[in-house]
């Protein structure tokens, strides 16, 4: 099946799903007034619209143009890099409004007392869910090599957003076990700060590292995938084993791959027929991957 199309079925998966689940996380913030599940549904509600604007970006970055002769494949990781941003900026921004709540309690005695109400079956749903598409954007993902950036982005976001899901679900289970007047009263007043700082220090990994990875695809760093590379580098093997001294650079920017072939050193003859071999190495390497090209340097 064509990369693209997977992709763009991913894509459309993920986008119907995280829309039922910002409104359905929504909700609940509107009965429970908690921000940990505000941050939930806001969440579910930026990965449904980057979905749309992901969906929109896969259909057209293989398009070339004047400008860009190559294609629009940059879209793809700054879209990632975009999507990673906003993530840790949502992180940041409800832990700082949480803490708000649990320094009116501890300094100011100002206290209002959490309601729960249908948090636990609400979680409960939820992990299941985003689990479940985690587990089917990794397997489509790993079906075309771990090529799509897009798809691994999409991945990431399934998982915090699970993470999150079972860390609010875990955390309000065990609050509702604490009796009122015991020691650990004060967390069912302040509970709401502690809960959504464990979720962004658990959380923040993982858009920091795709944050990491995509800006590396951006400024065009060479590809550490071993999906990728064992399988370009058998081919390539095959047609430059008369060659001894050759570096082989693999990049990658989106789905698009660019390989970089430096020959130092190497006799007239065989640079001669390496430039008669190359239209056959582009088609045998563009049977694994559609978005290939292949370059020769000294």
């Amino acid at each position: 099946m064509d990369p693209k199309k997977i992709e763009a079925h991913c894509l459309t998966v993920s986008a119907i799903i995280n829309g039922l689940n910002g409104l359905a996380g929504l909700a609940v913030y509107i009965m429970t007034d908690l921000n940990a599940l505000l941050l939930d549904g806001v969440f579910s509600l930026i990965a449904f619209i980057s979905s749309l604007v992901a969906y929109h970006i896969s259909k057209h970055s293989h398009r070339k143009t004047a400008t860009f002769p190559q294609g629009l494949h940059f879209l793809e990781p700054l879209y990632a890099i975009m999507k990673s941003l906003a993530t840790l900026l949502l992180l940041i921004f409800a832990v700082l409004e949480t803490a708000a709540t649990a320094f009116a309690y501890f300094v100011h005695g100002i206290a209002h007392k959490m309601t729960t109400g249908p948090v636990i079956p609400y979680t409960s749903i939820m992990l299941f869910v985003c689990f479940g598409l985690f587990a089917y954007n990794r397997y489509m993902n790993k079906k075309i090599g771990n090529i799509s950036t897009i798809i691994a982005a999409e991945a990431k976001g399934n998982l915090i957003d699970g993470l999150i899901s079972a860390a609010i679900g875990v955390a309000f289970l065990f609050l509702a076990f604490i009796p009122n007047k015991s020691p650990l009263d004060f967390l069912h007043y302040t509970g709401d700060f502690f809960v959504t700082l464990a979720l962004a220090l658990i959380s923040f990994k993982e858009p920091l590292t795709l944050l990491i990875t995509s800006f590396k695809e951006l400024a065009h760093g060479t590809v550490h995938l071993p999906e990728i590379q064992e399988c370009l580098y058998e081919i390539l093997e095959q047609y430059l084993e008369e060659t001894e001294d050759v570096d082989i650079h693999i990049y990658k920017q989106g789905m698009q791959v660019r390989i970089k072939i430096h020959l130092q050193d190497v006799e007239h003859d065989i640079m001669r027929q390496l430039v008669a071999k190359k239209p056959h190495i582009l088609d045998t390497l563009k049977q694994h991957h559609e978005y290939i090209t292949v370059e020769y340097s000294l």
